[in-house]
């Protein structure tokens, strides 16, 4: 061991280097009809070193029935809510602005955060979104390494955003 110049501590002598904190994982429930995307974010994801554990489902449909079975369930059961929906607005069959409707309706989901993410965006829909009770608004990156970096920036604000209890 070197000893210090004059002046200086002493060097630490024992101490472990910390190992990298593990970061909490995120619950999100992607609401896409495209396979692509849906791939195409969870491989961002992968690329960004971010946890998100995700359920997806492909119609405003079948996110209504993954939703209202969760509520149900709550009531005999501990459910895992999700942290995070991920929604695209313009699919087959309903809107996604059906399910934004649902969630912010619902007493059980009404505090769950929703960002839109979605490739038809016009002044007329994002200002739809906000009326309706959405967090956030983005519009799909035009290339993976965006991607990656909108997955890491979701990370960042969703995992140390602060849940309501009630």
């Amino acid at each position: 061991m070197n000893a210090p110049g004059p002046g200086l501590p002493p060097e630490p002598q024992g101490e472990a280097v910390p190992i990298r904190e593990r970061k909490p994982t995120l619950l999100v429930l992607h609401i896409n009809d495209s396979t692509d995307d849906q791939v195409l974010f969870q491989t961002a994801c992968k690329h960004a070193e971010v946890p998100f554990n995700w359920h997806v489902t492909d119609s405003a449909e079948k996110a209504i029935t993954y939703l209202d079975t969760l509520v149900k369930l709550d009531k005999s059961h501990s459910v895992r809510w999700p942290d995070l929906v991920v929604l695209d607005v313009v699919m087959p069959g309903q809107s996604g602005f059906k399910v934004l409707e649902y969630i912010r309706k619902a007493p059980a989901l009404h505090r769950l955060p929703v960002v839109i993410f979605t490739g038809h965006s016009t002044p007329a829909m994002v200002e739809e979104a906000y009326k309706l009770g959405a967090n956030s608004f983005l519009a799909k990156p035009a290339n993976f390494p965006q991607t990656v970096e909108l997955v890491s920036s979701l990370y960042a604000i969703w995992s140390i955003a602060q849940r309501p209890t009630v």
